[in-house]
């Protein structure tokens, strides 16, 4: 089997530079058989998931231009596999409802980003082992 085949890939939507490095470091630290992508808007997202289809997607919700509602709903028309993780710092019902109509699998706070967002993504992967870096 090819090894390339078996690469795993998790894209990281946030637009707060600290937050994204942050997100980034802990993702990769947790799936390090993953490749890690990042964008910086919903539009750019859009473009990365065209080309490289993401097995999961964590969204920020407030972002310049197209916002993480409106780029989860289009990423889970383009790609229905895809699984998206919105990421917020806005934990409110009406963000958490418009993301579940929007696609998204699940919802975590940033004010529990260390706690709860491995643990969101590692269970939308379609296989953890395989990106925990575990493979034997």
């Amino acid at each position: 089997m090819n090894p390339a085949s078996l690469t795993l890939t998790i894209l990281i939507v946030e637009d707060h530079r600290p937050m994204l490095k942050l997100v980034q470091t802990l993702v990769s630290a947790a799936f390090p058989a993953c490749r890690v992508l990042a964008a910086e808007s919903g539009e750019r997202a859009l473009e990365l998931c065209a080309g490289d289809a993401p097995h999961v997607v964590v969204m920020d919700i407030v972002l310049p231009g197209m916002d993480g509602i409106e780029a989860t709903r289009r990423i889970r028309s383009l790609l229905p596999d895809t699984q998206v993780v919105m990421h917020s710092s806005h934990d409110l019902a009406i963000y958490r409802d418009a993301s579940v109509a929007a696609g998204a699998a699940a919802f975590v706070a940033k004010s529990r980003t260390f706690s709860d967002l491995v643990p969101a993504i590692s269970g939308l992967l379609p296989s953890a082992r395989l990106c925990s870096g575990n493979e034997r």
